[in-house]
Parts: C-alpha cells; structure tokens; sequence
C-alpha cells in the first residue's frame, strides 16, 4: 500500500497541481467585449445634450433644447474635438484624449486643462449610428454665472454624420 501511495504522490500529485495552477492562473488579460474605438471613429452630431448641476440636481440644461449645435468627432488616433456653438456665443471647443477602458466605459482628457480626466459610459446602437453618453462631473458650463464653469452630470444621444 505504501508503494502505491509513492508511485501516486510521485506521479498524479504533481500533474493535478500543474493543472489546478494553469487554471487557477488563467488568461486574466481577457479583452473586454464592447465596441472598439474604430466603431466609434465618425463624427456626432447631438439631437439632445443635457447638463445637470452637481450642486443642485433641479437645474438642467439642454444646451440643444436652447437652439445650440453640438458636434463630438472621434479620431483614429484616439483623439476628440467636441465642438459647442450656440447663436451669439463664441463657440466652445474641447479637445483632447479618447480612451476606451474596457466594456463601455472611456476617459477624457481636456487639452485646456492638464490632469483634467472625465471617465464616462456609452451605448452604442446595434447599426451603430446611434451613440449615448454618460459623463459625470464635466465642467463645461457656467450654472450660476460666476465666471467659473461648474461641475455636472453630462447626458448625450448622438447620431452619425
């Protein structure tokens, strides 16, 4: 009994802890499912964009509800432009960084304020001409007109141009 136990340990022992480790130690850089920026790549135009104030959730803003057109350019290279115009304004231009983190999640970076990162989601629509976001804590607009751009929940639907 002795020498079977041996010949056990000796041989299946080390196999089944070889395989326990390769599965215990599996692929974990699985590429998350989702859209790749190349499904993205285009140019937005937003038939709503609405801008809901952190400091008090009852003010919103649709900035395409009040006559604005609002176009978000996605590049191959991983660059945006998102280009605000509103009648008797001067135009609002954002430029920066666009990153996909995985799933429907991406990150912003704003050229004009460096270490500026919005996180946010997306929906894209099955033909993919259809594009939601969902990006909170942008500060792209003046809520009480202090002169300082304030901090709030950003929801687009966009449509492929």
């Amino acid at each position: 009994m002795r020498s079977r136990l041996k010949t056990w340990t000796r041989f299946a022992l080390p196999v089944l802890l070889v395989g326990a480790l390769a599965v215990a130690c599996g692929d974990d850089d699985e590429t998350p499912t989702g859209p790749g920026l190349d499904d993205l790549v285009g140019t937005w135009d937003a038939s709503l964009l609405t801008l809901t104030w952190n400091d008090n959730p009852q003010v919103t803003v649709d900035l395409v509800g009040i006559g604005a057109t609002v176009t978000l350019v996605v590049n191959s290279n991983g660059t945006y432009s998102f280009t605000v115009e509103v009648p008797a304004q001067p135009d609002q231009v954002i430029t920066g960084d666009f990153t996909l983190l995985g799933g429907n999640q991406f990150s912003l970076t704003n050229d004009a304020e460096a270490g500026v990162v919005w996180t946010g989601t997306f929906i894209l629509s099955s033909d993919g001409d259809e594009l939601s976001v969902n990006v909170p804590n942008v500060t792209i607009f003046d809520f009480d007109q202090d002169g300082t751009e304030d901090e709030a929940l950003l929801i687009g639907e966009f449509d492929r141009v």
